[in-house]
């Protein structure tokens, strides 16, 4: 019963002393993490709005989701302090996961996409990032219908990434295009 005890405590500590080094570990390294995330979402806003002089955060009038896709950070584009138009982040459920920035511009089209997370499969789902996919978006009017095998063309063998992403953007457009219409910036239309 003694050595029993004994264990008992020993583990104890040593669970005690595991959790403190946890702690400490994780208080040192998220800030570093939480300043590279900022960076390489500063990189993906500056790269769909490259002349924007600032990005104003949207802290209201956006959704939380829509039909399982998450509504994360919004922007207004700022160049010459007039919006250049908005970016929309949203996340959901492709083949595995996905997080888009959607850039409309004030003109009501969509400027481009950029993923900040695709953990599809290697080699097959992966190449939703790359052209000729990507490019069917860049450029595209939000009145468009944003219908596979119609205005955007699958990537072969990978379906179901192509019909998330195709998704999630058009799902990011209306409710950009439907935040612009309600603030009074540019021609972007209901996007319906």
């Amino acid at each position: 019963m003694k050595q029993m005890l004994k264990l008992s405590v020993m583990l104890a500590i040593y669970t005690v002393i595991a959790c403190l080094a946890l702690a400490a570990v994780n208080m040192l390294t998220s800030p570093r993490i939480l300043a590279a995330k900022e960076a390489k979402t500063k990189l993906a806003l500056q790269a769909i709005f490259p002349d924007a002089d600032s990005f104003r955060p949207i802290t209201e009038g956006m959704p939380k989701s829509v039909d399982k896709i998450a509504f994360g950070d919004a922007f207004v584009a700022m160049q010459s302090d007039k919006p250049a138009g908005v970016i929309v982040t949203v996340s959901g459920h492709t083949y595995d996961q996905a997080t888009i920035l959607t850039g409309i511009d004030t003109d009501g089209k969509l400027k481009m996409i950029q993923f900040l997370v695709l953990t599809d499969s290697p080699g097959i789902g992966t190449k939703a990032k790359d052209e000729p996919f990507i490019g069917q978006f860049r450029n595209k009017p939000v009145t468009d219908e944003f219908a596979l095998g119609g205005d955007v063309q699958a990537i072969a063998g990978a379906t179901i990434t192509s019909t998330a992403v195709t998704k999630m953007v058009k799902i990011a457009v209306n409710a950009a295009s439907s935040y612009m219409t309600s603030q009074g910036i540019g021609s972007a239309g209901s996007g319906q």
